[in-house]
């Protein structure tokens, strides 16, 4: 009898405390680096999906790292030291025009939505003509967009303006406001705290019909060949992560005002609506974004003209979560 129990007791023990305890903690998270490019609202949504666990849903336990710039980003993307980014797209097409293997994988938001603001005193883009304008770093797509936009409306971008690197986006609204600039673009949140300091308006260039690519997930070609079904969960999380931000407000905003830096809730608010109104349910690159980039980038690099846009993009994993039905069992369709 007491033999009986004794065994009884170590089958026990056995089944409570050794191997079938391991697949109630779930499987390893496979660790993943993303680097991200700045602090703005359009970028948030990646800080919502991990907060909001969507990556670990698919197996990946990612660290947020924050690398100022998106070519000083796609640079360490390229060197291996960040295997994806999420920022905005330019500086995958530029590097990849350089002879890089970086390539945009899908993007939540395609549309140029930059708004372009000035001191209260000048009031038309003509008015720029002497002035100086802000801008991050000189040779970056800001300034490049900027000296297109201002061609396109009669101003020589080399000559009638001067482009002043100031830093990133608040830097630049302070500024603004002190008038050492008297203009400068701006996306969410960074629009509508100039705008709450009586900034004046140039040009909203959402209205233009502009494509651009924002709101990215890239990588390196070398890196997609032996990782893919990472980056394809990665992608998984992605497109549920586009539905959760539109369901989950508060949420967002609550993630969205730590990720910026930025408690002011009118701000955080209207940089959510903005964000919304442009995310595609469908994270796919659109290609008019590159045909567009590549003009800008032709103003300073005449290898654009003839690149091949497609080299820069890889639709498959869009494709595959399309194509298997992933995308429809999301939304519900």
């Amino acid at each position: 009898m007491w033999t009986k129990y004794c065994i009884l007791t170590l089958l026990l023990v056995l089944l409570f405390h050794s191997g079938p305890a391991l697949p109630a903690e779930g499987p390893k998270l496979q660790k993943l680096v993303i680097g991200y490019a700045a602090p703005v609202a359009s970028l948030a949504i990646v800080d919502v999906m991990k907060k909001g666990g969507l990556f670990k849903k698919h197996g990946i336990d990612v660290e947020l790292v924050f690398i100022p710039g998106s070519g000083v980003l796609t640079a360490a993307m390229v060197s291996g030291q960040v295997p994806l980014t999420f920022l905005a797209g330019a500086a995958t097409v530029t590097s990849a025009i350089g002879g890089a293997d970086t390539v945009l994988l899908s993007c939540a938001i395609n549309t140029l939505f930059w708004r372009l603001f000035s001191v209260p005193e000048i009031k038309t883009v003509a008015e720029l003509k002497g002035k100086k304008i802000g801008v991050t770093r000189l040779g970056t797509l800001e300034d490049g967009i900027l000296r297109y936009i201002l061609k396109e409306r009669g101003l020589n971008p080399d000559r009638d303006v001067t482009f002043v690197p100031v830093g990133a986006a608040p830097q630049r609204v302070v500024a603004l406001s002190k008038g050492i600039i008297e203009a400068a673009s701006f996306i969410p949140p960074q629009d509508i705290a100039a705008e709450k300091l009586g900034m004046n308006e140039l040009i909203d260039m959402a209205k233009l019909g502009l494509y651009n690519p924002a709101s990215c997930f890239a990588s390196t070609k070398s890196y997609i060949r032996t990782n893919r079904d990472t980056v394809l969960r990665v992608m998984k999380a992605f497109v549920e992560g586009v539905k959760f931000y539109r369901g989950n407000r508060d949420f967002a905003l609550k993630v969205t005002a730590e990720f910026t830096q930025n408690k002011d809730f009118e701000v955080l608010n209207s940089s959510y609506d903005s964000v919304v109104r442009f995310q595609e349910q469908v994270p796919q690159v659109n290609m008019k974004g590159i045909d567009f980039i590549l003009k800008v980038i032709e103003l300073r690099d005449p290898r654009a003209k003839n690149f091949a846009p497609a080299s820069v993009v890889d639709p498959s994993f869009m494709q595959e979560l399309e194509k298997t039905g992933f995308v429809d069992a999301v939304w519900g369709n």
